[in-house]
Order: structure tokens, then sequence, then C-alpha cells
């Protein structure tokens, strides 16, 4: 076989596998909560039982739209304007009372009411 065509294959088998990992609009991530917690105003803390959730990236509304199981089941989050990058698997997304921040594979969420509950997840992408 000749090296140069040994070296073009090599290069676009790189190419494919990196662009099959980047994140896009339609994206759908399947997670598993590693943490989900509250504490309430006078201290008192609260762990809950870990569950799973999905999302997918929707582009027509700007947001993570989570299924219909789950804590946040239903939900629509919009996505934080200059700080999210799809593309990157990176982005902020936001509600009227909580904060998700997502990067590589990572969910972080957290709200604060009548007391502050925070969740962590590992999300795969399928």
């Amino acid at each position: 076989m000749n090296i140069k065509k040994l070296i073009a294959g090599s290069m676009l088998s790189m190419l494919m596998a990196s662009e099959m990992a980047a994140a896009d609009w339609g994206d759908v991530y399947y997670c598993q909560m590693t943490n989900s917690d509250e504490i309430t105003l006078e201290g008192e803390r609260t762990f809950y039982k870990l569950g799973k959730f999905q999302f997918k990236l929707d582009q027509t509304k700007n947001a993570m739209v989570f299924g219909s199981t789950g804590y946040f089941a239903n939900s629509v989050d919009e996505l934080t304007t200059g700080m999210s990058f799809p593309w990157q698997e990176k982005w902020y997304a936001k509600n009227d009372f909580a904060m998700i921040r997502f990067t590589k594979g990572k969910l972080f969420y957290s709200q604060v009411g009548d007391g502050i509950t925070t969740i962590s997840a590992d999300c795969e992408k399928f």
C-alpha cells in the first residue's frame, strides 16, 4: 500500500472520529445523577435518591428540552447567549429559578429558593 494513501486514510479516520464526538443541535443526552441534595435556610441537609433523565438540544428554542420523566420532567431551560457553545459541548442554561452548567458530559444544576438545591450528573450522547 502506498504510504501517502495510508497517511491520508489515517487522517480522514481521525477527522471523522473527532467530528462524531462533537455536540450539536438535536443531540439527545441520557444522564445519571451523581449527587442530589438540598440545604434549607435552617441548615438542614437532605440527600435525595439519584435518578436518571434525558434532554435534547433544541436549536429552534435555543434551549435544553428535558424529557417527560425525572427531576427535570418537561422543563425547558434557555441557553445563555454568549456563554453557550453546543459544538464544543459547553453551555450554560437557565430558567427563572435555576442555572445549569454543562461541559463535556458533566451537568451541574443549582437552584435557590427556600434553600439551595444542587444536582450533578454524568451524561452520554446518543
